[in-house]
């Protein structure tokens, strides 16, 4: 399981479909404060010495105490400085947010320099690549704190994993990004304590994979993208292949992972680095209908090739290994042959003409129950 930009178009209700977010300026931070939002030299100067270690941000309190206030004697350029300000608080504070909590990059100033283009890039599959990279650093023995837009985790944790008792909010609408479907944790007074221990007892049939499936006719092709998605310096893989079953279909083998140019992962450490490749939201051959299975596939959802699962089942699933021989009359067979009839007929009945892929099943099960046929043979 994992969060992918499907979950991200679901609970936050941003755009994750645009412009990579990413520039090459190489102006100074200093010297984007005074291109980008209208300060002095002097000014600009103290906004970064202040900041100790972090010169290449701001804090975002020094944000609001400076622009937080627009009169109608400012200029134009005093109130789109103020815009693009707001603009930055508002990043560092969601889609952005380091472990710190207090500050934001000022390499973001020149996304912001056309108000009219902000609204053209994919802020949903940046928020998703940062949050990528600051759960890596998260997994290191010594980290202590996370970063990343941390209620988008949150509220795909409460969709997922009910056991944990997440509190609906009473005034959430369907018209509401699902985001504002659930209280935060830290207001419903359950202790971390609770949450290990059903952590540690939670089984698979516990688990929602897929939550939006009565929303499933909104997947949008962007969602099975496969590749690398960008978050400014930060490129990660994005991988849907191996989490089909969120998307309500069968899990195919998933293709070879990305590999990264260079890496250092150790107990301090975690430095990545994976290839920015054009061409980016080009989409993969696998999910593309094919003729003969059009009108077999469920409105909506793109169609997941299944043609490589027996043999990979044949391989892994020790298919001749039985449990002695069979008695005298082939009795085993007989009683095997009918479990599996039944299953069928179950699985047809259950599934009727809702569209959930009964005919893919079905044909499935068949497979694996001329799989299991040999078994008996050896």
């Amino acid at each position: 399981m994992g969060l992918t930009l499907h979950d991200v178009e679901h609970i936050l209700g941003i755009p994750v479909r645009g412009l990579a977010v990413y520039t090459e300026d190489e102006r100074t931070p200093k010297q984007l404060l005074m291109d980008f939002l209208g300060l002095s030299d002097e000014v600009a100067e103290n906004a970064i010495a202040s900041n100790a270690f972090k010169s290449y941000a701001v804090k975002l309190s020094w944000l609001e105490m400076n622009f937080k206030e627009v009169s109608e004697t400012d200029t134009d350029e005093r109130v789109v400085c103020c815009a693009r300000a707001y603009l930055l608080y508002v990043i560092g504070c969601t889609l952005f947010c380091d472990k710190s909590g207090g500050f934001v990059q000022l390499d973001l100033l020149p996304l912001l320099e056309d108000l009219d283009k902000v609204r053209t890039y994919g802020w949903g599959s940046s928020c998703l690549a940062f949050l990528y990279r600051h759960l890596g650093y998260a997994s290191r023995s010594k980290a202590k704190q996370i970063g990343g837009f941390l209620i988008l985790l949150e509220a795909w944790i409460n969709e997922h994993f009910p056991t944990l008792h997440p509190v609906l909010d009473p005034e959430y609408t369907e018209e509401l990004p699902r985001a504002r479907r659930w209280c935060l944790h830290s207001e419903s007074g359950t202790s971390v304590e609770h949450y290990r221990r059903v952590l540690d007892d939670l089984l698979v049939d516990e688990v929602i994979f897929d939550p939006y499936k009565n929303r499933r006719q909104n997947v949008s092709d962007i969602a099975f993208y496969t590749g690398p998605i960008r978050a400014m310096s930060y490129v990660e893989p994005y991988l849907p292949d191996r989490v089909l079953r969120q998307f309500g279909l069968l899990q195919r083998i998933p293709a070879d992972p990305i590999a990264p140019q260079r890496a250092s992962r150790g107990q301090h450490t975690y430095h990545v680095v994976y290839e920015w490749t054009e061409g980016f939201w080009s989409s993969p051959d696998y999910h593309l209908v094919p003729e003969d299975k059009r009108e077999r596939t469920p409105p909506g959802i793109p169609w997941a090739c299944t043609d490589d699962y027996i043999p990979w089942l044949s391989v892994f699933s020790h298919q001749r290994v039985g449990r002695g021989l069979p008695p005298v009359g082939g009795r085993v067979r007989q009683g095997r042959e009918e479990q599996v009839r039944v299953v069928l007929d179950v699985v047809q009945r259950a599934l009727g003409d809702t569209g959930l892929g009964a005919v893919e099943l079905r044909q499935t099960l068949q497979d694996i129950h001329a799989i299991l046929l040999p078994t008996f043979d050896t």
